[in-house]
């Protein structure tokens, strides 16, 4: 009985042992599955990241950034491989990136040769922009947020599957304006007489994020070293932190720099307004309220589900408007988690729309009250 119980537990950890990493590699729109070189560089990739780590590694291919941010939240990823903008949002659950390509990547409209307008309010363009979880559509919505520009003011905004689509449309005058990697655009402008109306930041082409819980601090070190000469990817890449990242996950979801109808102030005004008796409100969840939050202010979350865009739909969302000061009059600060949490910016909106008057919008949030050195309570259970 004693030797079968050993072995027993000998046979359930050599299991154990032997359960492959998972690495997830997040295909770009750029690189689809069904390319000819997409599969065999990736299985060269998993086999250095075996022969580095000594365990063995099952490759996950995902072609939608949302599916592989979804199961490495839910922890069933050991090693993301993928897009700048999927790395930014990866950190968010433990997940520590390690390197990043030494190519970057940035995103470019550009303007077929006839038309004249701009990147404007009211323009009226057509726009073209490819997948709208790819790397180069993410950061196009980036660019359209943080000007303040709504789907309304184009005729047409339009994503593509194909990345090629785009600058096509604008050839054949199906476009105005159309998005695209910032050397593909400028060789299409060049040979097409059109004009680079704006390019955005650059980011890597790729990077490598390993899940803290599953992956060890001597296991990470080996990789960041061992990758960095030889991935199998014939790609070029350097040592990555955490605070590569932070600008791109907020270029990638940060809101409008400005609200009609409303005034932006920041943390010194908000200290200055809390101090007079205005009334602040957090609409974050519960918990984050718990964890942290302004002295003073009062807890009144915010249900968000529509999209993060400046034209989005409240009736996606909730938020009770119904506990807010009876008098629209009264001056009031809404605030989030900073400049890339939208719940602040669309509950101020849905104010200022149902008529109160004198909201302040604190959209630096709490990350900017911190970092401002002023007070933070907590209240958790």
């Amino acid at each position: 009985m004693i030797r079968l119980t050993a072995f027993l537990l000998f046979l359930i950890s050599t299991n154990l042992s032997a359960a492959p990493l998972i690495l997830g590699v997040v295909l770009d729109q750029s690189e689809p599955i069904s390319s000819l070189n997409s599969d065999p560089r990736y299985r060269n990739f998993a086999a250095e990241v075996e022969k580095t780590i000594g365990e063995p590694v099952r490759i996950q291919y995902f072609t939608q950034a949302f599916s592989a941010i979804k199961q490495a939240k839910e922890g069933s990823l050991d090693i993301v491989f993928g897009p700048a903008h999927v790395i930014a949002n990866v950190v968010k659950f433990k997940f520590e990136p390690i390197l990043k390509s030494d190519e970057v990547i940035s995103a470019s409209f550009v303007a077929a040769p006839n038309y004249k307008g701009s990147l404007t309010a009211k323009s009226n363009a057509r726009l073209g922009v490819p997948d709208y979880e790819s790397l180069i559509g993410g950061m196009a919505r980036s660019e359209i947020n943080s000007r303040g520009l709504s789907k309304s003011d184009f005729s047409l905004v339009r994503f593509h599957k194909i990345p090629e689509v785009p600058l096509y449309g604008l050839k054949i005058g199906s476009y105005d304006l159309a998005v695209a990697a910032s050397n593909e655009a400028k060789t299409w402008a060049a040979a097409n007489g059109g004009r680079i109306v704006l390019t955005g930041t650059p980011v890597p082409l790729r990077a490598m994020s390993v899940n803290s819980a599953t992956v060890s601090p001597a296991l990470q070190q080996k990789l960041a070293a061992s990758l960095k000469k030889d991935n199998g990817l014939k790609l070029a890449m350097s040592s990555a932190s955490a605070s590569d990242f932070k600008g791109i996950a907020s270029m990638l979801n940060t809101t409008p720099n400005n609200l009609p109808g409303a005034k932006i102030i920041n943390a010194a005004e908000a200290k200055a307004m809390i101090a007079k008796g205005i009334r602040i409100y957090d609409v974050r969840l519960i918990e984050e309220y718990e964890h942290g939050h302004i002295p003073n202010s009062v807890l009144l979350p915010y249900s968000e589900s529509s999209a993060k865009e400046v034209d989005f739909d409240p009736a996606e969302d909730k938020f009770p408007l119904n506990q807010l000061p009876a008098d629209k009059n009264e001056t009031l600060i809404m605030y989030c988690d900073g400049t890339i949490c939208w719940k602040s910016y669309k509950s101020t909106q849905m104010a200022v729309k149902a008529g109160w008057k004198n909201i302040l919008w604190f959209r630096g949030g709490l990350p900017e009250w911190k970092e401002a050195g002023l007070p933070v309570e907590t209240k958790k259970k």
